[in-house]
């Protein structure tokens, strides 16, 4: 197992804890009283229903790699892990952007001559200088103490959508057990020249049995990519995105 006992419970505290954070915020969200339909539909259809999503995702990751882990899992395993991972990153930019278009449509915000904001305006990242602008200079504040999570979040967002898709190590290796490793790998690659493949699945076998499993997933080794433990960081984006819709309901009833 790779966790301490200690963060084991904590974060399966936390991600029941998730549940009940998204029934009270979609239920804020749903209820509130908006002037603009089209708010409502990106509040109720477009935010909403991405919560449910990056719920559903979390649950699923945890019931396919629990973070009490040992063992090393299943290719299928990992891949449907994996799976839920994009969709859940890729979920959380859209309800960012969701927030944004609520704020837009429901205050009517329009450009100084009175045209619509254009689409690529709309967001709540440091380039939607137009959107952050109109809100109040606590909530401004507040996300410039987001910049970390915003950058973290957009790094992972666009290497997933462009460039290096995000995974999941089957396995990792220590140093100790590195060049053992690497003949073995020589020796799977000699069996699968010669078709041995009954030699070949003993020998990647052998290969599992030098390696231990750690829960965390990254995109491009030659970027630099930082890898992210995976349990902790889809609570953490979770819990920012919860406290985001909080405080944009205060920025929103003003």
């Amino acid at each position: 197992m790779y966790f301490t006992h200690e963060q084991v419970v904590e974060l399966n505290r936390a991600h029941q804890e998730v549940h009940e954070k998204f029934a009270e915020i979609r239920e804020r969200y749903r209820i509130r009283n908006y002037a603009n339909v089209r708010a409502k539909e990106y509040a109720t259809h477009g935010f909403g229903r991405r919560l449910g999503t990056l719920v559903r995702c979390i649950d699923r990751v945890f019931e396919i790699l629990p973070p009490d882990q040992g063992a090393i899992p299943s290719r299928d395993e990992v891949v449907d892990a994996t799976i839920n991972i994009q969709a859940f990153v890729f979920n959380v930019f859209g309800s960012i952007d969701n927030l944004a278009w609520i704020w837009v449509q429901e205050k009517a915000l329009r450009q100084e001559n009175g045209s619509p904001v254009p689409q690529s305006w709309v967001g709540l990242g440091k380039n939607n200088k137009f959107v952050r602008r109109s809100f109040s200079i606590e909530f401004q504040g507040y996300f410039k103490q987001l910049k970390p999570w915003f950058e973290y979040l957009e790094n992972f967002r666009h290497a997933l959508a462009h460039r290096i898709p995000l995974y999941i190590p089957p396995y990792t290796l220590t140093h100790a057990n590195l060049a053992a490793h690497q003949q073995l790998e020589s020796c799977t690659t000699e069996a699968i020249k010669q078709r041995n493949f009954t030699e070949y699945d003993r020998l990647s076998a052998e290969q599992e049995e030098l390696g231990s499993f750690s829960p965390f997933i990254t995109h491009s080794l030659e970027e630099g990519a930082i890898p992210v433990f995976f349990h902790f960081q889809m609570l953490a984006d979770f819990n920012t995105i919860e406290e985001i819709a909080r405080k944009m309901l205060n920025e929103l009833d003003a």
